[in-house]
């Protein structure tokens, strides 16, 4: 699977991995990848619901339920751009959030359909917003309240009964303030907006810490390398190899975390997140030395990051 590069991943409990990578990939626990679903489509069409039949213009996210609901993030990148959410059972596939734009429909903020899908109204059903911003959107995170979902600039929770509740929601982003360190609060989460970005690679995550009531995300905006030193100086490292790791890592992104409505950073430079029932684990990687050194010769590593009480 050289040329697949996944936007995320969903662990199922039999050891098999699901990856979002254009296509939706299952990989069992012995190794065997095998496509689920596809992407890269030159006509997607989100209505279909046989899944032998659907298929995407781009999966970017992907999340198992508790119960072992498969849910996937899809785009349509061309034509009818918007983002959507959808559940596989088998060979049955279900819309769940997200629609298409309507002829000659706006997809600027001034449409409600579009507003509700970045700061949703009460009682608006997930599958009346329109979500445009699809190079943004489309990750999933699943816990005990509800699925959780990346619309662009916010990032809203479907809740059991279909309708959407703001979670990140861009509602007053003037007064989100700067931050001190690690898990100190910069304002409240629903006025806070996930910055835009467009360019190549991978674009960001999102990930909940069962138990514990917290939803971590990382966006693809500013690329930040891990340091030892400064706001987000990375503390625990005892080792030369570890040490060595932090100064030669590649740039990465600024992981924040959404805890009892509040909005704070936790650690910067990591390339993708993962969340446990008591801990937050973020994968890194240390630039190659040369240009021509091959992927296995890179050096990349998970580190565990201690949540505070």
């Amino acid at each position: 699977m050289d040329t697949v590069t996944a936007q995320q991943a969903a662990v199922a409990r039999d050891g098999s991995v699901y990856l979002a990578a254009d296509d939706l990939w299952k990989v069992s626990a012995a190794g065997k990848a095998t496509k689920v679903i596809n992407g890269r489509c030159k006509s997607p069409d989100p209505r279909v619901t046989v899944a032998g039949k659907f298929c995407a213009g781009q999966i970017t996210g992907v999340a198992l339920a508790d119960d072992g609901s498969l849910y996937i993030g899809d785009q349509v990148n061309r034509d009818d751009v918007a983002s959507y959410v959808h559940k596989v059972d088998g060979d049955s596939i279900e819309l769940v959030a997200g629609r298409p734009p309507k002829d000659g429909e706006t997809y600027k903020p001034s449409n409600p359909a579009v507003k509700n899908g970045i700061n949703p109204s009460p009682h608006t059903k997930a599958k009346d917003v329109l979500v445009t911003d699809s190079f943004n959107s489309g990750w999933l995170a699943s816990g005990k309240d509800g699925l959780y979902w990346r619309t662009g600039q916010g990032i809203v929770r479907i809740n059991g009964d279909g309708t959407l509740s703001p979670v990140v929601s861009a509602a007053a982003p003037k007064k989100i303030t700067e931050a001190d360190g690690p898990f100190e609060s910069v304002g409240r989460a629903a006025d806070a907006t996930i910055p835009r970005h467009a360019s190549g690679g991978t674009r960001g995550d999102l990930t909940l810490v069962p138990g514990r009531d917290e939803l971590y995300f990382s966006d693809a905006g500013s690329s930040l390398k891990p340091s030892l030193n400064g706001a987000y100086g990375w503390r625990g490292a005892s080792s030369a190899p570890q040490k060595k790791l932090i100064e030669e890592s590649s740039g990465g992104k600024l992981v924040h975390r959404v805890a009892h409505g509040e909005l704070s950073p936790v650690i910067a430079g990591v390339q993708a997140i993962a969340g446990s029932p008591d801990a937050l684990y973020a994968a890194v990687e240390a630039e190659p030395a040369h240009e021509d050194r091959s992927p296995e010769e890179w050096t990349t590593a998970v580190v565990r990051v201690e949540l505070p009480d």
